[in-house]
């Protein structure tokens, strides 16, 4: 254990082990010497032939391996790490490689080998912005089959993987596979607690990149209590604007660190200098930041390097897991001040400038730095300071992007403030081709886009450039022939097929080609959750169920699948399900008052009288005035009748919270006839059931209410309750109210005999019957 710690100490896997590097006297690394080193080592054709000539082949590879010695395969390591750590380099963080290593990459061996090809997963290829993938490959080929370390291996496997799944233009269920394999072997090692905490980090970011948001979430809070850190979102005074005079609350990030964990060791960091610089806000109205009345805790801890890491991987799970609204942007923003706030790395403040980017992006008084502090960390990208070897390490755990999908990103912003050109010539130097048909779109050359793409297929046909070739001439021919170049394996293929009969609501056709894309790749959300809406309009309830199901594993805070679940599920009659999948759409929308109307309901139907209640009583905050005389029916009868509920509890439980509830809606409705007999039967005594008879009776008999045979019943039916609360025992023939009563069913009578309707005959026979009883009681007490 003592050597393994010693391996693996460093955060970069100690690239002063494998590069044999010694620091100078002052224990910093020699960084340009390393620099230096990592390129020479990738110069070594010797070791690109030995890949070559077996033709980068697992097998092949693995008995070659296997037959070096321990020194052998060290310098065979080595080799992958440089090669994988200027891969990053070239594609993630910049600056761009050195041109003696770019002239030897296109070197004639390499013509014969189609490395895009070879990183192709389920037919889906790596991104044509891609540099360097031999460097990749070899890489890959070296951490899987060279085997030096069984956790140096596999930490490095990881780490590929992440690299991987961020160059592909789609999810891979291919990779996650490959994740989940990983993870069950590492779990099952022992390792040093900050060594098993940065794997942890790294794996809970990979899973985010898949969307497993659950397994993520698992390696986020495992990383949490190995690192001893507790936080917790609060309130606190302090002021957004400048001429705020008075104080509100803001919801600010409170971290405690437990001291007595170990802390991982310091190592050199560059000058603040060679970061991307944190631009200030500039606005004659907002602040900087929020100004808080008392010191927060941004101001008051210093986070360690791999402590900033786990906070962007909790933001990063934010960014995924929590519905893009208002809300979602308070809750994410103290965690990147608080970030911002520390000393950071190159990596963990880009990260982390990038993330208020995203923050910022959508307003107007903010959109203005986030374009020009995206502008900084691109062009930080390019510059030579820091090192590269400063850059790399914190790429995994801090979830940095590729350098083309940051480019994208800042695209994406001047299309959203309306500067179309400028990003549509971003979008043509990447190479985003459905990004380059909005943009035409949206200029009315949709034409251009067609012409654009054709000269692309006559150059390299693929199946992509099939499909978005249909997307721009909405010719469904289009991706007829990309699904049989596929050799019908391509999800991407059906994919479109499905959306452009979806976007014509030709919902019965497009349903086949959305199951065959999400058959071939689950990982698809928003295709599932085309799906289940397309099943839904068509009443194929079991299929909407099963898509909604499955996108809500993918995106756990979408609210709308939520709801759309439940109302699956109520069509197939699973009432249970149906409750469950409404809770979890009210903790995306707490106040959608649809969907507390979907759980009164539902919960009615299951029995589950406590929500019953709350939703009644959260419908009435919302609405003001809300009534629903079935549910309240069957909640109080319910309650009376001493059953089990959905909660095995005795329903007799919430005789009081129910009385509290008829109570409100009395006051609210003070007219509503019925609502006043159910609130009578839940009366504690006789006196107050009779004068809520009576109150109802009042309801009942407004204006007209003699012309409706239906009223007329129903006051018949008060007028029998009443006469029969008097007449029991309890009730003392001397009672006040007793005559006020015989007027009130002596008038009824007279007003509905003088209508003589078949159907009240024999309610004004028993109703008579009751009179003649009430008045014989009343006489009794002269």
């Amino acid at each position: 254990m003592a050597d393994l710690t010693k391996l693996l100490q460093n955060n970069f896997l100690v690239i002063e082990h494998l590069f044999s590097t010694p620091a100078n006297s002052a224990g910093d690394i020699d960084c340009t010497k390393i620099s230096w080193i990592s390129h020479e080592t990738v110069k070594n054709l010797d070791v690109w032939k030995t890949l070559i000539d077996a033709s980068f082949d697992g097998e092949q590879l693995l008995v070659i391996f296997n037959s070096m010695s321990e020194e052998e395969k060290q310098k065979y390591f080595k080799f992958g790490v440089a090669c994988f750590t200027l891969f990053v380099q070239s594609n993630f963080t910049g600056p761009e490689l050195l041109l003696e290593v770019v002239e030897d990459l296109e070197n004639e061996m390499f013509k014969n080998t189609d490395f895009y090809k070879l990183l192709s997963v389920n037919n889906e290829e790596i991104s044509s912005n891609t540099k360097h993938p031999a460097l990749f490959v070899a890489s890959k080929c070296i951490f899987a089959w060279c085997i030096v370390n069984n956790v140096v291996n596999y930490w490095w496997l990881i780490r590929s993987l992440i690299v991987h799944q961020q160059i592909l233009d789609d999810l891979s269920p291919t990779l996650l596979a490959t994740a989940d394999n990983l993870f069950k072997i590492i779990d099952k090692m022992e390792l040093p607690e900050n060594i098993k905490a940065s794997i942890d980090i790294e794996l809970g970011q990979l899973y985010l990149i898949c969307r497993h948001i659950s397994k993520a979430k698992e390696y986020i809070l495992s990383a949490s209590k190995i690192l001893g850190i507790n936080y917790n979102l609060v309130g606190r005074l302090g002021k957004r604007t400048w001429h705020q005079e008075h104080e509100i609350a803001q919801l600010s990030l409170e971290v405690k660190v437990d001291e007595k964990k170990e802390k991982e060791p310091t190592k050199p960091e560059p000058s603040q200098v060679d970061i991307p610089a944190d631009l200030p806000l500039n606005d004659e109205i907002r602040l900087n930041s929020i100004a808080y009345s008392e010191p927060t805790t941004e101001t008051k801890i210093v986070l360690s390097n791999i402590e900033q890491k786990l906070f962007l991987t909790i933001v990063h799970d934010m960014f995924i897991s929590k519905p893009a609204d208002e809300l979602q942007a308070e809750e994410i923003q103290p965690f990147v001040d608080m970030i911002l706030s520390q000393k950071n790395s190159y990596t963990v403040r880009s990260v982390a400038l990038l993330y208020r980017c995203r923050l910022e992006g959508k307003n107007y008084r903010t959109i203005e730095r986030c374009l020009l502090q995206t502008e900084e960390v691109i062009n930080s990208f390019k510059k030579d300071s820091p090192t590269f070897l400063y850059r790399v390490p914190d790429v995994f755990g801090a979830g940095l992007i590729p350098i083309w999908k940051v480019e994208a990103q800042y695209a994406d912003l001047l299309l959203n403030i309306g500067l179309v050109k400028n990003s549509l010539e971003i979008y043509l130097k990447l190479e985003l081709w459905e990004e380059v048909i909005v943009c035409y779109t949206i200029l009315k050359l949709k034409h251009k886009a067609a012409e654009i793409i054709k000269e692309q297929l006559d150059m390299n046909p693929t199946v992509k450039l099939w499909c978005l070739l249909g997307d721009a001439t909405d010719d469904i021919s289009c991706y007829e022939t990309a699904w049989e170049m596929s050799k019908k394996r391509s999800y991407r293929a059906q994919r479109h097929w499905g959306q452009f009969l979806f976007e014509r609501k030709k919902y019965f056709e497009c349903i086949p080609h959305f199951e065959k894309s999400v058959s071939i790749n689950p990982l698809q959300p928003n295709i599932w959750f085309r799906l289940g809406f397309a099943a839904l309009q068509t009443e194929n309830w079991q299929v909407s169920a099963t898509a909604f199901r499955r996108y809500t594993t993918l995106e756990p805070e979408g609210f709308e699948a939520w709801n759309n679940l439940g109302q699956a599920y109520i069509k197939l009659g699973n009432k249970r399900s149906a409750h469950q999948a409404i809770l979890e759409a009210l903790k995306c929308n707490f106040e959608n008052w649809k969907v507390w109307e979907n759980l009164l309901v539902v919960s009615c139907d299951i029995s589950n009288f406590s929500d019953v209640i709350r939703a009644y009583h959260k419908l009435l905050d919302h609405k003001g005035k809300y009534m629903n005389i079935e549910v309240l029916s069957v909640l109080v009868f319910g309650v009376l009748s001493e059953i089990v509920d959905a909660e095995g509890k005795s329903s007799t439980l919430y005789l009081k919270k129910t009385r509290e509830l008829l109570g409100r809606i009395t006051s609210i409705h003070t007219s509503e006839g019925y609502v006043w007999e159910l609130y009578a039967i839940l009366a504690p005594t006789l006196v107050l059931r009779v004068q809520r008879l009576q109150r109802a009776y009042r309801s009942y008999t407004q204006t007209g209410w003699d012309k409706n045979v239906t009223l007329c019943q129903q006051v018949l039916q008060v007028c029998i309750k009443l006469s029969e609360a008097v007449l029991e025992e309890e009730m003392s023939p001397k009672e006040p109210s007793l005559n006020s009563i015989r007027l009130n069913i002596s008038s009824a009578l007279a007003a509905v005999k003088k209508q003589d309707w078949e159907d009240t005959k024999e309610l004004v026979k028993e109703v008579s019957e009751h009179l003649d009883r009430v008045v014989d009681k009343i006489k009794s007490g002269l």
